[in-house]
């Protein structure tokens, strides 16, 4: 059973038959109908380039709107949407969704001379009106036809595209996600691609093999596309493993999906750094849970909650999310929003975030402004400090109003208590929701039961953030108790004297003393700044250090700045990395105090400026490519995308509330207990390009005392806060034996650097191919995060062997998925280091068959080698310029294939007549005399494509005349229309119209009944060869 047809049996078949029972209709447009572009699959359009299925949306329109729409009206309203066209397809796709969300009006309502009417497109509060079509098979014209798995519309409108990979191949998510991007042309190719304009009206995209499905958006990467793992509000308990059916039902039933549209996505980031978001299934489920708490409970004290998320898991947008959408439920349109943060970093964090909900965000300066602001009758949104509540008499009694949601964010925090009471005596009547990103303490019980938990466990599971693993410094680096006291200064001032000893301990006399000590943050520094080179650098992460108090920040600072320098000097000139450790620097953020002395701890790392810009270049990337792959000369340091700040040192400021993926180590070497422990650890759980693991380095020891610092949890909700780092080593015992046995279980018994051709030959397998792909890839991640810490020899030494593996059937196969991006630096310079010891190049290039360095690089391997060699260079080499000639090439490829069948494990024989087929190859296809004289070897690949559609018998001399001369004049008109600017581009559509237009009117001209009835396939396929042969048509000059 082929890809195709699992794919469509096992996937794509029961999604829509799952639809059907959600009140979906549904159409299959056969394989068959798309091949000849007949009227079915064009669905009442007229031409394949439309993506509206107007009939629908017209019916639609005046279903909605009543009766009063004029034709020229409802075509007027179609007009607004379909032509709108931005210049590019995220800017298309938010001025689409601001209109169908916002809608539009025509000039007067004829019936009762209302001026600029509004006439709505969808209709979100009465589903029933509104009609749900998924199409199968939707096929759409652009720079080329995409044909889409499933196209789900409402009301005519494309509103998601689902693409259905087989379940058996082995990265289908991936593959998924790829496709989408070539349909919206999205992938940064040189030539346009797909057919972006289905996107437009796009909410979100789904990928799907059944057992895995994701969603995300259309500026959604991979790793941002993300499970569905609850069908709120329908049971979990009636559904199976299979995640496709869990996101059918959350994401795709009616009202969700159009709750989801309206309510559940945002945009976020500022120019070409915005991205759009759909919310998480948690986000979800939350907001529809608290909003039935609030309606449905019968007390107030039941209509408050703790809505427990864990860090790095989008607890803020969930705020967003619930506000966004209480304001589309008639009973909630009056309640007016009280936000409560503690802090004002996080107060201006927040606000930024609660912007996103498109209201003004009013902030109460003092009590008496928080009073009047909550007086009136506006249901607006307020934002105040906790502090403010704790003097301030005004605060005693604010308001007697029922219709206040107080939103608390970070109600961990143990001041939280106090405010609790506060808040029932200044706000009696409203209801208080409660947000956390750690589990509340067993004693804690201030604003009420849970009323939803998102743990941390769920959120490494779902991809949301990363696992974090601990790594503790030798016991001699921690410091605890004052019996240790004395034995960490032997440690530490080991080459003073005892009685330079005995000064010191004078001087620093308390453990806070000792943890400021210059020499001991010097010699931690030392060893942080080789960690971070050693294990972070590589891969382009940054860290933060976590210093014991303000003075021991400052002093990290130049410590680290110091260490750096020293490091650099060390280097090796050849190493790649030098140029840049040279540039990196480090910053030290810490809070004002009104006391503080100007010399020992100046202002300018207190204030407001210092702190965004370094805050803002912290989170820059390194470089724009990895020294250890660029060029020399590339420029990877450009200053406005880039920053080498790789240290940020803090006390207690960026702890909470501060958002850095980048960040991948946390350099502890303070004393953390319970949600000041989970806060700042969290900092590193972000996920980011690359990014599989966040690490928390302990100088402290607070490691050794985990479970007491998280004592006030209970067990079940701090499970896998932290794993060891030597768990790791487990995993990638794991990971090496399933690596292994890979071949084994296939046939092969044994490899190393002396025996890998049977490997390689086994991976001729596309599908074993993908299995290899993803085996490897997941053992050099964990081998990257190890090293260079000590790593048995036989997991060193076969890395290096499937490296070698890798790399020969990459070049055999010309598969360049077999590059593997996101392959970690460290553990890639080991495969190169063995590359170059074995004489073979690293960066993989495939050599022609043709070429004289083919036949050299065969000389005394075996015929099994030498006939698999040919084999896919051949097949290669067909498959680069089948676009290019497309009928001749798949001859070849059909004989190709005879030959290998006829042959296969004679292989002298086999290596004998593929030397004979490639003789052929190489001297090129036989023209038509006209051709050869125009020196027109392009025109033949079009007469082919003509001739196609007459049999033997109908190829008569007239015919092939006349295709001949239609064949000339048309490949003429070509070659002078694509010299225009940006012909296959988003400009170019009116000259590619012009060329279209041409061919057609030659096509009439011929009068031959079997091109014109095929005009619509001929024109497709035309124009893919034209797209296939730009170079040449360019530079072509037919002396006809």
């Amino acid at each position: 059973m082929s890809s195709w047809i699992r794919e469509a049996h096992y996937v794509e078949e029961k999604f829509l038959e799952q639809l059907k029972t959600l009140r979906w209709d549904t159409l299959v447009v056969e394989d068959s109908d798309n091949k000849h572009r007949t009227d079915k699959a064009l669905l009442n359009r007229t031409s394949f380039k439309e993506v509206l299925l107007k009939d629908k949306l017209s019916s639609a329109i005046k279903r909605i709107n009543g009766s009063w729409l004029k034709d020229e009206q409802v075509k007027e309203v179609i007009a607004t949407l379909e032509n709108i066209n931005k210049s590019s397809l995220f800017e298309s796709n938010l001025a689409c969704t601001e209109l169908l969300l916002e809608n539009t009006s025509v000039d007067v309502n004829h019936e009762t001379g209302a001026k600029s009417p509004t006439v709505r497109y969808i209709d979100f509060d009465n589903i029933e009106n509104n009609e749900f079509l998924a199409i199968s098979q939707f096929m759409v014209d652009g720079a080329q036809t995409i044909i889409p798995d499933i196209t789900l519309f409402v009301n005519g409108i494309p509103l998601v595209v689902v693409e259905c990979k087989a379940p058996d191949v082995t990265d289908p998510i991936a593959e998924g996600v790829n496709q989408l991007k070539r349909y919206m042309n999205t992938r940064e190719t040189e030539q346009s691609e797909g057919a972006s304009k289905l996107f437009n009206t796009n909410a979100f995209l789904v990928v799907t093999s059944r057992t895995q499905a994701k969603s995300g958006t259309i500026s959604s990467k991979l790793e941002h596309f993300l499970s569905w793992r609850d069908p709120y509000p329908m049971s979990l308990e009636n559904f199976g493993s299979d995640e496709q059916d869990i996101l059918v039902a959350g994401m795709l039933e009616p009202q969700n999906l159009l709750e989801i549209m309206r309510d559940f996505i945002i945009v976020m980031g500022t120019g070409r750094k915005r991205v759009k978001i759909v919310c998480r299934y948690q986000q979800y489920r939350t907001v529809k849970k608290t909003i039935k708490r609030i309606l449905e409970a019968k007390t107030l004290e039941e209509r408050n909650g703790v809505i427990w998320h864990t860090q790095g898991s989008g607890k803020s947008l969930t705020m967003v999310f619930l506000i966004k959408h209480s304001r589309h439920i008639t009973q909630m349109q009056k309640y007016k929003i009280l936000f409560i943060v503690d802090r004002s970093d996080l107060e201006e964090q927040l606000e930024d975030t609660a912007a996103l909900t498109g209201e003004k965000i009013s902030v109460a300066m003092n009590g008496n402004d928080l009073k009047k602001k909550l007086s009136n009758d506006v249901s607006d949104i307020i934002m105040t400090m906790m502090q403010k509540f704790n003097d301030d008499e005004a605060l005693k009694s604010l308001s007697d109003k029922k219709e206040i949601i107080i939103l608390i964010d970070e109600a961990h925090r143990t001041q939280y208590s106090k405010l609790g009471a506060a808040l029932r005596t200044a706000l009696p009547h409203a209801i208080r929701i409660a947000f956390t990103g750690t589990p509340v303490e067993k004693t804690f019980d201030s604003f009420g039961s849970y009323i939803d938990t998102y743990k941390i466990r769920e959120a490494v599971e779902d991809g949301a953030t990363v696992p974090i693993i601990y790594e503790g410094m030798t016991s001699k680096d921690s410091i605890d108790n004052k019996s240790e006291f004395d034995g960490k200064f032997e440690d530490l001032f080991v080459d003073l004297t005892k009685e330079q000893q005995e000064i010191i301990k004078k001087k620093y006399g308390t453990k806070g003393d000792i943890l400021e000590a210059p020499k001991r943050i010097e010699t931690i520094a030392k060893d942080m700044v080789r960690h971070y080179v050693e294990n972070i650098l590589p891969n382009g992460y940054k860290a933060q250090v976590v210093s014991s108090s303000r003075k021991a920040a400052l002093r990290y600072n130049q410590a680290i700045k110091k260490a750096l320098g020293k490091y650099h000097e060390n280097m090796a000139d050849a190493n790649p990395y030098k140029v840049l450790v040279n540039k990196l620097s480090s910053a030290v953020v810490i809070s004002h105090k009104h006391n503080d002395n100007s010399d020992e701890f100046p202002k300018e790392f207190s204030s407001k400026t210092h702190k965004d810009k370094s805050v803002a270049d912290f989170k820059k990337p390194l470089f724009t490519a990895s020294p250890y792959d660029a060029n020399e000369g590339d420029d990877i340091y450009d200053s406005l995308k880039t920053s080498q700040l790789a240290f940020l040192v803090v006390s207690d400021m960026l702890l909470t509330g501060f958002d850095a993926p980048i960040e991948q180590v946390m350099y502890l070497d303070k004393k953390l207990t319970a949600h000041n422990l989970l806060q700042a650890i969290a900092r590193v759980n972000r996920t980011y390009e690359g990014k599989t693991k966040g690490l928390i380095v302990d100088y402290y020891g607070v490691g050794a005392h985990l479970k007491e610092a998280l004592a006030a949890y209970e067990a079940e909700d701090v499970q896998d806060v932290m794993n060891d780092k030597s768990s790791e080593l487990s995993h990638l015992e794991l990971s090496h034996r399933k690596t292994m046995q890979f071949f084994t279980e296939n046939g092969v018994e044994e490899i190393n650097k002396n025996n890998l051709e049977d490997a390689v030959i086994l991976l001729a397998d596309e599908k074993l191919r993908q299995e290899f792909k993803v085996l490897f890839k997941e053992f050099t991640k964990l081998i990257d995060f190890i090293l260079p810490n000590p790593i048995k020899k036989y997991f060193l030494n076969d890395v290096q062997v499937l490296g070698l593996i890798k790399n020969e059937a990459q070049r055999r196969y010309r598969d360049s998925e077999l590059n593997i991006e996101g392959i970690g630096a460290k553990v890639k310079a080991l495969i190169d280091e063995h590359l170059i010891s074995e004489g073979i190049e690293t960066k993989v290039r495939p050599i022609s068959i043709f070429d004289d360095e083919f036949g050299n690089a065969l000389k005394g391997k075996p015929d099994k080698a030498v006939a698999s060699e040919m084999e896919h260079a051949l097949r290669y080499t067909i498959r680069i310029n089948i676009d290019k000639d497309p009928i001749y090439y798949k001859s070849l490829a059909q004989k190709l294939e005879e030959i290998i069948a006829k042959h296969k494990g004679e292989w002298e024989k086999l290596v004998e007549k593929l030397s004979k087929f490639k003789k052929e190859m190489q001297g090129g296809r036989e023209l038509l005399e006209v051709f050869e004289k125009l020196n027109c070897g392009v025109c033949m690949a079009y007469y082919d494509l003509l001739t196609s559609y007459f049999s033997e018998e109908e190829c008569t001399p007239l015919v092939c005349d006349t295709i001949v001369d239609l064949v000339i004049n048309s490949v003429e008109q070509a070659s002078r229309e694509i010299k225009r600017v940006d012909f296959w581009g988003a400009t170019g559509e009116h000259s590619r119209h012009n060329l279209e237009n041409y061919l057609v009117g030659l096509i009439a001209n011929s009068k031959q009944t079997n091109l014109i009835k095929n005009i619509p396939d001929i024109k497709e396929k035309y124009m893919s060869i034209t797209k296939e042969n730009h170079e040449l048509l360019k530079g072509l000059e037919l002396a006809n």
